[in-house]
């Protein structure tokens, strides 16, 4: 089995797009008086929040003050709102499989606060030996640093480690720390290329765990 597993959760464990964007649209629309363009949603999918706002800095020339002010009026109702959004198709059978067979921990483009308020609505908090969120680095997905700090975090070599993603840059980014990597479809809708995973499956409930460590490992 894997020394580790590592679990994205923005479109893997529970789809939260489009209340991200529809709440995203309101903080700017109320904090900075900004009308964000409907294309952009596509465009900025699978960001780290951190990343997010790092764009729309250099598009809106938002001060620091600005995104201060959107990030309070869009936690306001986004936190409570994560409390609500039902989990993918196996989504917590397999967290808590994979917790029996290996240490797991969350690695997400979230914020410690958005993360802990998914996992505690889904009663999944508990599994999880090690949560890092964009709060915590510097480079987001798909730079490798947030696996890398999980694999740290844990002790275990990431070479001997897998990781659970939905988007192409949480998966470049994983094999960029040397992990194995399943791609999941349930959460992007078919929209993403995940070719490069390691494996690809159509939802986790055709996650076997067992298997992949039998024919990756």
């Amino acid at each position: 089995m894997f020394d580790a597993i590592f679990w994205d959760m923005d479109g893997t464990i529970v789809d939260t797009e489009r209340v991200v964007w529809e709440v995203m649209l309101k903080a700017f629309r109320k904090a900075a008086n900004i009308e964000l363009p409907a294309d952009l949603f596509e465009k900025l999918l699978g960001q780290s929040e951190l990343d997010f706002y790092r764009n729309m800095v250099a598009m809106y020339s938002l001060t620091a003050d600005d995104v201060e002010r959107i990030k309070h009026t869009f936690d306001l109702e986004y936190i409570p709102k994560l409390a609500t959004v039902p989990p993918l198709p196996g989504a917590v059978e397999k967290v808590h499989e994979t917790a029996t067979l290996a240490p797991i921990a969350l690695v997400t483009g979230s914020t410690s606060a958005q993360a802990s308020a998914v996992i505690n609505a889904l009663e999944i908090a508990h599994l999880f030996r090690d949560i890092v969120a964009c709060d915590m680095y510097e480079r987001g997905k798909p730079d490798p640093l947030p696996f890398l700090m999980a694999a740290e975090n844990l002790d275990v070599d990431p070479a001997k480690c897998l990781a659970i993603e939905d988007s192409p840059s949480g998966v470049r980014a994983a094999k960029a720390a040397g992990m194995k990597v399943v791609g999941v479809h349930e959460g992007n809708k078919g929209k993403y290329k995940i070719s490069h995973a390691d494996v690809e499956i159509a939802t986790l409930n055709d996650l076997d765990l067992r298997a992949l460590a039998r024919d990756l490992g």
